[in-house]
Order: structure tokens, then sequence, then C-alpha cells
């Protein structure tokens, strides 16, 4: 199976062959909840096609969004650490999706007969404690109005089709989903967003940003 699965890149091709032959493959359309926060955990999933968006319940029990994935990424990796866990988000497809899903006890029966493959969990957690310490030093120490650029720029990388962004990319995210992942509020969105559109850096249409030079996003949220 050809199929993107990046966090898989560094097991030897026989591994990988063992890993990809006990997965189960999903497919949602736009709008479908792969899992529910507070679900049991029994599964990590790779996207191979589409986009899904990862939703947390504030204390007023709104699901706010705060990250975006797509092909060669994964979710659910907690649930290949402790048996009978559970969720802690919501996982919801953006458009219409296909997952590789890895249960617990297959996860397990492998490791047993192939040790190398316990290194999948190791980049699987390496993965999310590096988003989350990325994530900290942006909430603690980056203005909102630079958040919002910066989660432009990111969401850039998930929905563009190269390995550098250097063409026109549409983020069919409205600007309320966009300030969710930033953290902040809508009306920081919108103005960021207004700013970049009056200098020709995104076009803003109902439902969607379409970042018109990516270049010059990464050099307004400097990385360029």
């Amino acid at each position: 199976m050809n199929v993107d699965l990046g966090l898989l890149s560094d097991l030897a091709p026989e591994e990988r062959r063992h890993v990809v032959a006990s997965m189960h493959r999903h497919t949602y359309a736009a709008g479908d909840v792969v899992f529910h926060e507070g679900d049991a955990a029994d599964s990590v999933h790779f996207v191979v096609e589409g986009r899904v968006v990862a939703q947390r319940s504030s204390e007023h029990g709104d699901r706010l969004a705060y990250s975006v994935m797509g092909p060669g990424q994964a979710f659910g990796e907690l649930a290949m650490i402790v048996r009978g866990g559970r969720r802690t988000a919501t996982i919801e497809a953006v458009e219409p999706t296909v997952t590789l899903a890895l249960r617990y006890a297959d996860f397990e029966r492998l490791c047993a007969r192939h040790p190398e493959v316990s290194r999948l969990l190791v980049r699987l957690l390496a993965a999310r404690v590096n988003r989350l310490s990325e994530a900290l030093m942006e909430a603690l120490h980056t203005p909102a109005e630079l958040r919002v650029v910066r989660s432009l720029v990111a969401l850039c990388g998930v929905y563009s089709h190269g390995a550098q962004v250097i063409s026109p990319v549409a983020v069919p995210l409205n600007q309320t989903a966009l300030a969710e992942l930033a953290g902040v509020t809508r009306p920081t969105a919108n103005r960021v967003l207004r700013r970049l559109e009056a200098s020709g850096v995104v076009a803003l249409d109902r439902g969607r940003v379409t970042v018109l030079d990516p270049t010059a996003l990464r050099h307004a949220g400097g990385r360029g």
C-alpha cells in the first residue's frame, strides 16, 4: 500500500509492511465524527486522505478547535500507552477523509513479534510533545495578532500539495475556526485578516481564506 504515513518513515520496509497490514481502513464524510472526547481510546489513526479537526470542550460546554491535521499526520496516539484510557479530544472530518487505524491489541502483538515496531510509539509521543511545547510557547509568549498569522502559515502546510508552499493555497475554514485555532477572539482574527487582505497577501471569501502569497505570509509570521 503506497500511502503517506509520515511517522512510519523510519521503520524498515519489512516492519512498515507488518504495521500497515495490521491497520484497518476507515472512511468519513465531511462533518463525520471519528470519535468524541471521553470515548474509550483503543486505536491510533493515521490520515491518508482528507483533513480532520481536533476539538476540546470549554468550561462552558462549547467545542473549540485547536488543531487541523492532514495526510501523513496521526491522532489518538495516547491510546497506545494506557489500556482503557479515554479520548482527550473530539476529532471531526472537515472534508471526505480516509484513515488507517491501528488498535492497541494489534500494536501489542506487533511489538511482541517485531520489537523494532515499538519505535513507532516513541515517534508518536515525541511528535505530540513537540506540538504541545510549541503551542505552549506560542500561547505564553506570542502576541495574539501574530498567532493568527502563524496559525494561517501552519494551515498552508496542511492544505498545500507540495513540500514548499509557494503557490496560492485555499484554506476552507471560516474566521471563527481560525480564531479558535489561534486562541484569539474573532474580532482579532478579522482585524489581522483584513490587514493581510489589504496588503494582497490573502483573499477572503465566505467560509474560506485563500493565501495568495504564502512567502509574504511566512515573512509576516516571522517564519520566512
